[in-house]
């Protein structure tokens, strides 16, 4: 069996919601033990099914945004983790976890034109989730 994390960010959303990518760490480190990515709804909740039973500080972040990191989650079998992760913090845009003037750049390249997914540049940054299932949806799941 598994766990499961359903998650909640607060943002200016799109309407339809933002896919995040979620990323769980050993605590207290960078180690990257899993990753998984889910679309939010409109009202930013998303569900991650799979989850290997343990503690992991767990990372969200979507395209545009800084990290937002809860420390010290801990899932267990069979159950369901509830997350807040506040709000998202728009601004990198080059995907490093800081906002400066290189991001800024980016925008000023790519200002009033749109992009190929979501109409804004930079979607290509974030990992994308895998092939969708019948119904063109991207449920969340572990993906490594």
């Amino acid at each position: 069996m598994s766990a499961t994390l359903h998650g909640h960010i607060s943002s200016n959303l799109p309407p339809g919601g933002t896919n995040l990518v979620v990323r769980f760490f050993t605590p207290n480190t960078q180690t990257e033990v899993m990753k998984a990515c889910s679309p939010t709804d409109a009202s930013g909740y998303f569900t991650i099914y799979g989850i290997t039973p343990g503690t992991y500080d767990v990372g969200i972040k979507n395209d545009g945004s800084l990290s937002n990191l809860a420390q010290d989650q801990t899932f267990t079998e069979g159950n369901t983790t509830e997350i807040d992760f506040g709000a998202i913090r728009m601004g990198d845009l080059n995907n490093d976890d800081y906002v400066t003037g290189v991001d800024r750049g980016i925008m000023y390249l790519w200002w009033n034109v749109g992009g190929d997914c979501y109409g804004y540049a930079g979607n290509w940054l974030i990992p994308q989730c895998p092939s969708p299932p019948p119904g063109g949806v991207c449920y969340g799941y572990v993906i490594s």
